[in-house]
């Protein structure tokens, strides 16, 4: 017989008890108003089109302002009030200068003085404007089209940057805009924008300061809990965790100039106070590099642009990576397609298995990033683990089936671990079904090959690129781990099938409840990279269920929160099954 250790309170109750994560909770929402004017939640990054006209001073005076998402080129609409011929012309205040690439379409090259045209095409920098496509337009307002660079709000309204000039909206003109302003996408301020690059929402930091006309400096803080509550899933053995954790990080923005240069510079602090069974009570504190770089935009004139330093590789679901990585990463556009080409590897403040990697990327997808394809090849030269793997993929996110948000990944591994060779599939396939304005629902699965035989020689698990960090969203206002919150596993040996049901009791508030279900492909003695602490038999490949609650709060632009609460019930695969839990509270705050 065995004496059963005292059982300590649950996950919920613990996380009501402890007394910080509450106070940061009452204390954050007391400092901010309860609400705000549509127009002060715009932030640097929107993209907005404006309607209006020049006034005498060269402001832009905007009649109708509607927000809309970051697209691949900028636009203006307006009559050409000085022209130098067919290579240079002034519209609304900028610089227009046409190339050999540019087209013209119902008008002629040489005759654009007083005619009324449109332009679509790439801010170069200041008063630089590069035309790809010019087209004969009829009456109406002139336009401007693009991302807006600084906000602030004056006695008569607001004045928006856009394209290094400045629009004034009146007091009385209202924002327009076709759904909840949170869910329009943020474009970075210093990225070359026709590359369709968008922040990951955990890298949108806020307005910040002006240092100069070119220099800003904004900052984004973290408070984060984290409870861990039996992941060994044996009550009778005290292995719980609480991580309490506070962190900042700064960067200073340098926008694009004359010469297309633009950059960033970005520290970190992080400081984790831990509260372990285990290992007692101790301290970690955290500094370093963030994602630093210079780009280059479009230096040679041929759509190619060069970014080189500490870079943040992101995807939309971070399927594939969500790392900074140093070196070299290009852009190429050519006929509406994007391809990224990068050579890195990890210098400093990583693993040491990332840092003796060298990592080889091709990514190639549409301007929108809706369809992709990419060869991701890693390179490891560590003692005790020789590597050459690659990842072979295609992916799509589309809207369709009507009133559906869908997306698909397939993926092929190939290479070489040690003597041992390499292949294996892996597949996620999704959608989420908006209902009404309020509720969505999402279901989902994902397949990651198991090895049948792992004594030939050859090893068919699927494993994904070490990069990922499986985190996204499915309707709401905040992302989540949608394989788990608590076990957070790698899709390698693995079927994971997801059922998910959210409302949205506001604009900038969402309720998800997701439940998984998990099985191995091979019944062995491991689960490849979860965060459950037990082995599996190796006989029932029943892993068990999780269901999380995930909630989200997005007040104003500069606050959001997140409260997460997760439970594993362990299946047949497990000789002990009692229950596990996670709780956790993240709080960001933009400045």
């Amino acid at each position: 017989m065995y004496r059963s250790a005292k059982r300590k309170p649950g996950p919920v109750m613990s996380f009501l008890l402890k007394p910080v994560p509450w106070l940061m909770l009452v204390c954050l929402i007391c400092s901010f108003p309860a609400t705000a004017e549509e127009m002060n939640d715009i932030v640097p990054g929107n993209w907005v089109e404006l309607r209006g006209a020049l006034d005498e001073q060269g402001v832009f005076v905007v009649e109708r302002v509607d927000l809309v998402e970051p697209a691949t080129e900028e636009v203006l609409i307006g009559t050409v009030t000085t022209s130098s011929g067919s290579s240079e012309f002034m519209l609304l205040g900028q610089a227009v200068q046409a190339s050999p690439k540019t087209t013209f379409s119902k008008v002629s090259p040489g005759k654009l003085l007083n005619k009324r045209v449109k332009v679509e095409g790439h801010l170069r920098g200041q008063r630089r404007f590069s035309a790809r496509k010019i087209s004969d337009r009829g009456p109406g307002r002139d336009r401007m089209v693009g991302l807006v660079s600084d906000i602030r709000k004056t006695a008569d309204g607001h004045v928006l940057t856009i394209m290094y000039q400045q629009a004034l909206i009146p007091a009385d003109v209202e924002l327009r805009h076709e759904k909840p302003i949170s869910e329009y996408a943020v474009a970075s301020l210093n990225i070359a924008l026709p590359l369709g690059k968008q922040v990951s929402e955990d890298d949108q930091f806020g307005e910040g300061f002006a240092i100069s006309n070119r220099v800003r400096f904004t900052t984004l803080t973290e408070a984060r809990y984290t409870g861990e509550d039996n992941y060994d899933l044996d009550d009778r053995r005290a292995q719980d965790r609480q991580d309490t954790a506070a962190s900042i990080r700064g960067r200073f923005i340098l926008a694009p100039g004359n010469h297309g240069i633009s950059g960033q510079l970005e520290f970190r602090y992080t400081h984790v106070w831990a509260n372990d069974d285990v290992l007692g009570n101790f301290d970690v504190n955290d500094t370093r590099l963030g994602e630093s770089f210079v780009l280059f935009d479009d230096p040679f004139g041929v759509d190619f642009d060069i970014q080189a330093g500490r870079i943040d590789f992101d995807d939309r679901r971070e399927w594939l990576y969500d790392q900074n990585l140093d070196g070299v990463r290009a852009y190429w556009t050519m006929g509406g397609w994007l391809a990224e080409l990068s050579v890195t590897t990890t210098l400093s403040d990583g693993k040491p298995r990332d840092e003796n990697t060298g990592n080889y990327i091709a990514y190639v997808s549409n301007m929108d990033r809706r369809f992709a394809a990419y060869v991701i090849h890693r390179d490891t030269d560590l003692a005790g683990l020789k590597e050459k793997i690659t990842h072979l993929g295609l992916r799509a996110f589309v809207e369709w089936p009507p009133q559906h948000d869908s997306w698909l990944e397939v993926a092929y591994i190939d290479g070489t671990s040690g003597e041992t060779q390499l292949g294996a599939w892996g597949i996620d396939i999704g959608t989420t079904r908006s209902i009404g304005e309020r509720w969505y629902l999402t279901a989902a699965w994902a397949y990651g090959q198991g090895d049948s035989n792992p004594n030939d020689g050859t090893n068919s698990n699927f494993r994904q690129t070490q990069m990922q960090d499986n985190n996204g969203k499915f309707g709401g206002v905040t992302s989540f781990r949608y394989y788990g919150e608590m076990t957070d596993p790698e899709l390698a040996n693995m079927h994971i099938s997801t059922l998910g049901v959210g409302y949205r009791p506001t604009e900038k508030s969402s309720i998800d409840l997701v439940g998984h279900y998990y099985a191995q492909d091979k019944a062995i003695r491991k689960i490849i990279d979860s965060d459950i602490d037990q082995k599996p038999n190796g006989i029932s490949r029943d892993l068990g269920w999780e269901v999380d609650v995930i909630i989200g709060w997005r007040p104003v632009r500069s606050w959001d929160f997140e409260l997460v609460l997760g439970w594993f019930n362990p299946g047949e695969a497990f000789r002990i099954r009692d229950d596990a839990w996670v709780s956790k509270l993240q709080i960001r705050y933009r400045y």
